[in-house]
C-alpha cells in the first residue's frame, strides 16, 4: 500500500485543530466539575496558594486522560466531515487514495494518542492521586493550626464542636465563642462560652485560649441530670491531635489503590481476595481500556464518516455521539458484571472493545452484509421521516409566519440545533465522567446502581446550568462562521439585509433562553441540587445517608443541633435528637437549653415531642422541667438551614441567608451567588453580543486560526469571570463588581466588535 505523505499531512492537519479545541473544551468543563469537589480548599483564605496550585495540577492527569479519547472522536468526525462537505475526500479518492490509505495516518494519530494516554495512566494518574493525598494532609495541618472560620461550625478539632460568631482575622482574635464536647462513654456534655479567644500554635501543639469563659456541664445522674455552671476566666486546653501525630497518621495510612501504577495494581490484585481483588482488577482494566480508546475511536470515527459519504454529515455526528455513549455504557455494564461475578475480568474488559470492533466492521462492510445494510437503511429513514413531517403543508409556513421570513427561521434553527447538539455532547461527557468516578462506590453497596441513577437524574439541572454558557458560545460561533464561509451572509447582505438585522433573531433567542434558564434555576434546580448532594453523599459513604450524623445551625442568639431525617421529603417528618441553646443577646451567656427526642417545624414555632427537657439558667440557678411535648417560638424554620449551598437555594432564600449570616465570609459567598443568579437572565444575551460579531470577523481566517481564536475567546471569558468571582468570594471585590464587571467588560467588547462589522 503506497501512501502519499502530502495527503497524510493534509488529513492530519484537517483534524488536529478540531481535536485540540475539543480537548481543551472538554478538559476545562471536566476540570471545573472536579474542582467543585474541593471548593472548600480552592476558596479558603487559610490555605496557601501553593497548595491550591498543587491541587489544580493534581486534577489535570485524570481529566486529560479521560477527555483525550473523546476529543479524538470529535476532532476526527468534525474534520473529516468538513472535508467531505467540501468534496475534498472525493478529490483524494479520485487521486487513487483508498479508504485504507485515508485511515492509515489517522490510525497513526490514534496510536500516538493511545501511547500518550497510556503514559498518563501509567505515571501521571498515580502521581496525581498521591499529590491529592499530600495536599489533603497539608490542608489538614493548616486547618489544625488555624481551624476556625467565623460563622462556620468546626468539627475537625478532635472531640469538639467549635463555633465563632465573629472574628478579626488580621490579629487572630475571636469573639463570642461556643464550644461543645460530649463524652460518649459517660454521656456528660460540656458547653463553654466565651466573649473572646484565640489559638496559640507552636511547632508541635495548638492551644485554645479563651477569655472570660463560662462552663456549663450536664451530667447524667440516675433519672435526673446534674448541672454545674461556673465562670472559668481564662482557660487554656490543648487540642488533642498534634501536628507530628497528624503527619504520622496521614503519612502512614494505607495507600489507596488509585495511587498505584499498573504493575503495582496487578501485584496488589494477586495478593488480595474478594472485593479488594475485584476492585483492583477493575481499576487496572479501566486504565488499560482508556489507553486503548483513542486508537479505537480514531478508527471508529474515520470509518463512520467514510461510510456516510453522501448527505450524512449531521447524521454521522449524531451516530458518533451515540457510539461514544454506547461504548462507555457497555464499559459500565462490563464492570458491573465483573463485580457480581457473572463474567471474568478479561471478558468485562473485552465487552466495549468487542462492541467497537463490531461497529467498525458494520460501517466498513455494511453494504456487503445483507443484515447490516437492512439495519442501515432503516436508520437512514429516521431523518427522512422527520424531515417529511416537518415540511408538510402548514408546518414549515407556521414557523415562517411567526418569524419575519426564511432568513430568521434558518438562523434560529441552526443556532438551536448546534446549541442542543453541543449541550447534549457536553452533558454526556459530564455525566459519563461522573458515573466513572462514582461507579466503584455504587457497585460495592446494595441498591447502589439505583442510587447512582437517581443521583445522575437529579444532577441534570445542575449540569445544564453549568454547561449552557459554553453551549451558547459554541452554537453562535458555529452558526455564523459556517454561514460566513458558505457566503450566505454575503448573499443576504447583497439582497439588502443589514448584518445588524441578521443578528436580531440570535439576540432575541438568547433573551428568551435567559428567562428559561432563570426559571430552571429558581424552580427546579434548588430541590434537585439538594437531592443530588444527598445521593452523592450516600454513594460515597456506601449507603449511609448522613455519616457525620449531627447538624449544627446558628441563628441570631440561638444554636440548633439535630440529626436530620434523610428519608423525609422536605423535612415533613421532622428531625431527631433536637437541642437548642439560647444565649443572651450581647453577653453571650447561656440562658436556656431545650432538648427533645423529636422536633418539627409547624407554622411559626418548633413543636417538640418525646421526653422534652427544658433547662433555664438565671442568676446562677438552673431550673429544669420534663414533659411529653412542648413548643418553642421561632421566626424561621431552622431545619431548612441544612441547605447551606447557594445552588440549593432560590434568590429569596439566598437573600434571607445572607441577611441572617453571622460570618463575613459566608455573607460574601451568598452575596456573590445572589448576583450570579440574577445574571443568569442576561448571560446568554451578553455571550451572543460579543460572540456573534466575533464570529463574523473570522470569515477570512484559516480553519486552524478560526478554531484557535474561538477557543481562545472561550477560555478568556471563562478565566476572567472565574477570577472575578473568586476575588468576590475572598472579599477583595464587592459582589456586584465581581459578577457584573466581567459581563460589562465583554458587553463593551461586543459593542466595539459590532461597530466594526462590515454591513
Amino acid at each position: 500500500m503506497r501512501t502519499s505523505w502530502t495527503i497524510s499531512r493534509y488529513l492530519i492537519g484537517a483534524i488536529v485543530p478540531y481535536f485540540v479545541s475539543a480537548w481543551l473544551l472538554l478538559s476545562v468543563v471536566l476540570f471545573v466539575q472536579q474542582a467543585g469537589r474541593f471548593s472548600d480548599i480552592f476558596f479558603s483564605i487559610n490555605i496557601p496558594s501553593s497548595l491550591i496550585w498543587q491541587l489544580a495540577a493534581a486534577l489535570i492527569p485524570n481529566v486529560i486522560a479521560f477527555t483525550c479519547p473523546m476529543a479524538a472522536l470529535v476532532g476526527i468526525v468534525i474534520g473529516l466531515t468538513k472535508m467531505q462537505g467540501d468534496s475534498e475526500l472525493i478529490a483524494i479518492r479520485a487521486a487513487g487514495v483508498g479508504n485504507l490509505q485515508i485511515l492509515f495516518p489517522i490510525a497513526l494519530v490514534g496510536i500516538l494518542l493511545s501511547a500518550f494516554t497510556f503514559l498518563v495512566n501509567l505515571y501521571g494518574v498515580p502521581f496525581a492521586s498521591r499529590l491529592v493525598r499530600t495536599v489533603a494532609m497539608q490542608t489538614a495541618i493548616y486547618k489544625l493550626e488555624s481551624p476556625i472560620e467565623p460563622g462556620v461550625f468546626n468539627t475537625e478539632v478532635a472531640g469538639y464542636t467549635i463555633y465563632v460568631k465573629d472574628a478579626d482575622i488580621t490579629d487572630g482574635r475571636w469573639k463570642n465563642i461556643f464550644i461543645h464536647t460530649e463524652n460518649p462513654k459517660t454521656g456528660e456534655v460540656r458547653l463553654i462560652t466565651s466573649k473572646q479567644g484565640r489559638i496559640d500554635s507552636s511547632d508541635q501543639l495548638s492551644e485554645l485560649v479563651l477569655e472570660d469563659g463560662l462552663s456549663t456541664t450536664i451530667s447524667p445522674d440516675g433519672q435526673r441530670e446534674k448541672f454545674v455552671s461556673e465562670k472559668i476566666g481564662e482557660v487554656r486546653f490543648a487540642i488533642k491531635t498534634r501536628r507530628d501525630e497528624l503527619v504520622q497518621k496521614l503519612s502512614s495510612s494505607e495507600t489507596s489503590v488509585e495511587e498505584l501504577g499498573l504493575g503495582e495494581l496487578a501485584e496488589y490484585s494477586r495478593t488480595r481476595e474478594g472485593k479488594e481483588q475485584v476492585e483492583a482488577g477493575i481499576l487496572w482494566q479501566r486504565r488499560v481500556l482508556l489507553s486503548l480508546t483513542p486508537l479505537i475511536f480514531a478508527i471508529l470515527g474515520t470509518v463512520l464518516v467514510l461510510r456516510f459519504n453522501r448527505g450524512g454529515r449531521g447524521f454521522a455526528t449524531l451516530v458518533s455521539l451515540a457510539s461514544l455513549i454506547t461504548y462507555y455504557l457497555i464499559a459500565f455494564l462490563g464492570e458491573q458484571l465483573v463485580r457480581t461475578g457473572k463474567i471474568s475480568l478479561i471478558a468485562g474488559a473485552l465487552m466495549p472493545i468487542g462492541a467497537a470492533v463490531l461497529a467498525i466492521i458494520w460501517f466498513t462492510y455494511g453494504r456487503r452484509i445483507a443484515v447490516f445494510s437492512g439495519i442501515e437503511a432503516k436508520l437512514k429513514l429516521i431523518p427522512e421521516v422527520l424531515s417529511n413531517r416537518f415540511s408538510k403543508e402548514g408546518g414549515h409556513s407556521f414557523f415562517r409566519d411567526i418569524t419575519t421570513g426564511l432568513c430568521d427561521f434558518d438562523l434560529l434553527v441552526n443556532i438551536v440545533r448546534y446549541y442542543l447538539l453541543t449541550l447534549a455532547f457536553l452533558s454526556a461527557i459530564f455525566v459519563i465522567f461522573t458515573a466513572f468516578e462514582l461507579w466503584r462506590f455504587a457497585g460495592s453497596m446494595d441498591g447502589g446502581v439505583a442510587v447512582l441513577i437517581r443521583y445522575l437524574l437529579f444532577l441534570l439541572p445542575f449540569v445544564y446550568l453549568q454547561l449552557t454558557p459554553s453551549a451558547v458560545m459554541v452554537a453562535i460561533l458555529a452558526t455564523y462562521v459556517i454561514k460566513s464561509r458558505q457566503n450566505e451572509i454575503v448573499t443576504w447582505t447583497a439582497a439588502g439585509q443589514s448584518v445588524y438585522r441578521l443578528l436580531v433573531p440570535c439576540f432575541a433567542l438568547m433573551l428568551c433562553l435567559g428567562f428559561v434558564n432563570f426559571g430552571i434555576q429558581e424552580l427546579l434546580a434548588p430541590y434537585a441540587n439538594l437531592l443530588q448532594d444527598r445521593y452523592r453523599q450516600q454513594l460515597r459513604s456506601r449507603g449511609i445517608s448522613n455519616p457525620t450524623g449531627r447538624f449544627w445551625i446558628a441563628e441570631d442568639n440561638r444554636i440548633y443541633s439535630f440529626i436530620y431525617n434523610e428519608s423525609a421529603s422536605d423535612n415533613e417528618n421532622g428531625v431527631n435528637g433536637f437541642a437548642m441553646y439560647e444565649f443572651a443577646d450581647k453577653a453571650g451567656e447561656l440562658q436556656a437549653i431545650y432538648r427533645s427526642d423529636f422536633a418539627r417545624w409547624v407554622g411559626k414555632s418548633i413543636t417538640l415531642e418525646g421526653n422534652v427537657r427544658t433547662s433555664l439558667l438565671k442568676n446562677g440557678q438552673i431550673a429544669t422541667s420534663t414533659q411529653a411535648s412542648g413548643e418553642v417560638q421561632a421566626a424561621t424554620d431552622p431545619f431548612k438551614e441544612v441547605r447551606k449551598k447557594p445552588s440549593q437555594l432560590s434568590i429569596g432564600e439566598v437573600r434571607a441567608r445572607m441577611a441572617s449570616s453571622e460570618s463575613e465570609l459566608e455573607r460574601d459567598l451568598f452575596a456573590v451567588s445572589l448576583e450570579r443568579k440574577w445574571s443568569t437572565i442576561v448571560l446568554p444575551f451578553i455571550i451572543a453580543l460579543f460572540t456573534a460579531p466575533f464570529a463574523l470577523s473570522l470569515n477570512r481566517k484559516g480553519k486552524a486560526a478560526t478554531v484557535g481564536y474561538a477557543v481562545g475567546l472561550w477560555l478568556i471569558f471563562m478565566a476572567v469571570t472565574s477570577a472575578f468571582e473568586q476575588f468576590g468570594l475572598l472579599g477583595t471585590l464587592p459582589p456586584v463588581v465581581a459578577v457584573w464587571a466581567p459581563l460589562a467588560l465583554f458587553a463593551m467588547l461586543g459593542t466595539v466588535l459590532l461597530s466594526k462589522v462590515r454591513t
